[in-house]
């Protein structure tokens, strides 16, 4: 008769929650599998049946991570303006200046931590690049739709974006008045914007 095993007693995206959490907080080499035990709730023996080592989770975790980007660059491509979204956007991450933990952004830190682990830098690099290719999409559709000015070049402005949002990540850890990175967002959006021709009656 063959046995089976003991049932988990716990949920596998709950615990990959927890461990980007953790791993987000932290990162991979200031985390523990201890720690991550108990942020999960879950014994570290447990952690290694289900998930193998901590760089088996920690990849788990960082696609989870990127899975949240990905739905940020499907919200970009749905219709409608593109301005005011990007600008929520970016103002979203100037909200983590003056906060008790502000964290950047987790495929940011993982790119300073992953020099010579090609694996992991090629996930930074796939996810960038999914965002990337995003803006520029959103971009093209504000220039077709007169809302972006049409000398605005889609691809190298939406490089220029992303590593604006990569830079507003880094200074919100250690900017303590938000305000002054929503006036960096006003200042790097601003131009982009198409004026209305100027009625020669108020000339």
């Amino acid at each position: 008769m063959t046995r089976t095993g003991r049932p988990r007693s716990f949920s596998e995206p709950a615990v990959v929650e927890a461990a980007t959490e953790v791993f987000w907080e932290r990162g991979y080499a200031g985390t523990s599998v201890q720690r991550l035990g108990e942020r999960a709730g879950v014994l570290p023996g447990s952690l290694h049946a289900a998930f193998g080592d901590k760089r088996a989770l920690f990849l788990r975790a960082l696609g989870h991570y990127a899975q949240g980007q990905r739905e940020a660059a499907a919200w970009l491509r749905e219709p409608g303006p593109v301005l005011p979204r990007l600008r929520e956007m970016m103002y979203g991450i100037a909200a983590a200046a003056g906060t008790a933990q502000p964290r950047g952004c987790m495929l940011g830190n993982t790119a300073i931590e992953a020099a010579g682990d090609e694996e992991t830098a090629g996930m930074v690099r796939e996810a960038f690049s999914e965002l990337e290719a995003a803006l520029a999409e959103a971009l093209a559709r504000g220039r077709s739709d007169g809302e972006v000015r049409h000398e605005v070049e889609p691809l190298p402005q939406a490089r220029a974006l992303l590593a604006t949002m990569q830079g507003l990540h880094v200074l919100a850890r250690v900017e303590t008045d938000p305000g002054r990175l929503r006036e960096a967002v006003d200042a790097t959006l601003g131009p982009l914007a198409e004026t209305a021709p100027e009625d020669p009656r108020t000339a």
